[in-house]
């Protein structure tokens, strides 16, 4: 068991999920600006009910490969440095 989000018990190894939650106020944008950034780099993302939460979803036309090139972009697009 492990705590997330508000120390909520999730099991992780039971969690099979298609949506990713990114919170953009504090790397400093308003989620127009991130949406704007990710956009130019092709990728999608959209709002939540959240003034500062974007998420990502993907379906059955998302490739492994779509996902990995996401995960390469959207850190460069926002001027994040990862850690490696």
């Amino acid at each position: 068991m492990s705590r997330v989000g508000a120390g909520r018990p999730v099991d992780l190894g039971q969690v099979e999920t298609n949506f990713v939650q990114l919170d953009v106020w504090p790397l400093g944008f308003t989620p127009g600006q991130a949406i704007g950034r990710l956009r130019e780099a092709g990728v999608g993302l959209s709002r939540t009910v959240h003034p500062t939460i974007l998420r990502a979803v993907t379906h059955l036309d998302i490739s492994d490969k779509d996902v990995e090139t996401a995960i390469e972009a959207i850190p460069s697009a926002l001027r994040v440095l990862t850690a490696a």
